[in-house]
């Protein structure tokens, strides 16, 4: 029933935004907003909770010379509190990218307003990370 609810939540949200929105056979579901931001969200059925995640950029972290100072500005910003706001920033080592990930119970996403709140937060994170990665390590833009 909560995956249901949230396939409707889903395709209201994607009417908004112009963009067809449907979990998929593996429960997973993808959109691109304001042209810069790769949502992805992965439907857990098990325990009835959601997955979204976008891709903050590639960082090459593991290759780099200034690979420790990277990973240490990621450190930094997952602090508790901090300015990821709850969001998890990882790395994921064979994209060689960084995610901004956070994980809801579907009853918390209970209608397109509340998911386009968790969007936008989710969203300002990209941005914020991409932004301090650019300001600290200016050769990856």
């Amino acid at each position: 029933m909560l995956k249901e609810q949230f396939q409707d939540i889903l395709a209201e949200f994607g009417q908004r935004v112009k963009q067809e929105i449907s979990l998929d056979q593996e429960n997973t579901a993808t959109l691109m907003l304001d042209g810069e931001v790769l949502v992805n969200f992965q439907y857990l059925e098990e325990s009835e909770r959601i997955l979204a995640f976008a891709p903050v950029g590639r960082l090459a972290l593991a290759t780099d010379p200034d690979g420790g100072e990277k990973a240490l500005e990621l450190l930094r910003l997952n602090e508790l509190g901090g300015e990821s706001h709850g969001f998890t920033l990882a790395y994921d080592e064979e994209a060689e990218l960084v995610l901004a990930m956070d994980c809801r119970y579907a009853v918390e996403i209970s209608s397109a307003d509340a998911l386009a709140a968790w969007l936008e937060r989710l969203c300002g994170v990209v941005s914020m990370v991409r932004v301090r990665f650019e300001e600290r390590f200016p050769e990856e833009v």
